[in-house]
C-alpha cells in the first residue's frame, strides 16, 4: 500500500468524525420522537442547568463556548428552539450588546420528556461497547477535548505550551487507564 494513504487512512481525525456519526445517528433516532438532534438536546441541557443554578440566561459566547461549538453552528442549532418556544433570546441588562439565551418553560417540559430517551441511546451505546470501556472513552474524550482545546483557540503560544505541557503527566495516566479498560498494556 502507498505510504501516503496508509498514513492517511490512520488518521485519528477521520477515525474520530466516522465514530462520532455512528454514536450521532444512535442519539438523533432516540430523540426524533420529540422532534430533537443530540446537538439541540445539548442546548437544552446546558441551558437548563444554568437556569437550575442562576435562574438566567447564558451569553451566546459561553454557551458556544460550553458546547465546543463555533457561534455560527450554535445559531444553527438554536434558530429551530426558537421558533419552536423551546428558548428565548434576550439582552443582557447591564450589556445591551450581549445576546443571552435562556431555556423556556416549553424547552424545559420538552427537555424532561426527552431525558428518556435520551438514557435509552445512552443505554444502548454502553451495551454496544462495556461500561468499563465506555467510562474510559469518555475520560479520554474529556481529556483530548482538554489537550486540543489551546490549539484550536486564539491563545499565545506560551499559554498553549504550558497547557499542554500540564497535561503530560494525566495523559500517560489517562492512556494507562483506557487500555486496561481495552484489554491491553
Amino acid at each position: 500500500m502507498d505510504k501516503n494513504l496508509q498514513e492517511v487512512m490512520g488518521c485519528t481525525c477521520l477515525r474520530i468524525r466516522r465514530t462520532s456519526r455512528h454514536i450521532t445517528k444512535i442519539y438523533d433516532q432516540a430523540l426524533e420522537a420529540v422532534g430533537l438532534t443530540i446537538n439541540q438536546f445539548g442546548v437544552l441541557a446546558n441551558l437548563y442547568g444554568v437556569e437550575l443554578v442562576r435562574g438566567d440566561g447564558l451569553p451566546i459566547g459561553a454557551l458556544s463556548e460550553r458546547l465546543g461549538a463555533d457561534p455560527t453552528t450554535l445559531n444553527r442549532t438554536l434558530k429551530p428552539l426558537l421558533a419552536r418556544g423551546f428558548v428565548k433570546d434576550l439582552t443582557d441588562s447591564v450589556d445591551r450588546r450581549v445576546r443571552l439565551v435562556r431555556i423556556a418553560a416549553k424547552g424545559k417540559r420538552e427537555f424532561l420528556k426527552a431525558v428518556p430517551l435520551w438514557r435509552q441511546a445512552q443505554a444502548r451505546v454502553e451495551g454496544a461497547l462495556g461500561q468499563k470501556t465506555t467510562a474510559a472513552l469518555n475520560d479520554l474524550l474529556d481529556l483530548s477535548s482538554h489537550a486540543l482545546a489551546p490549539a484550536t483557540t486564539a491563545v499565545g503560544p506560551s499559554r498553549h505550551l504550558t497547557r499542554r505541557s500540564d497535561m503530560s503527566g494525566v495523559e500517560v495516566k489517562a492512556d494507562s487507564k483506557a487500555m486496561a479498560a481495552f484489554g491491553r498494556k
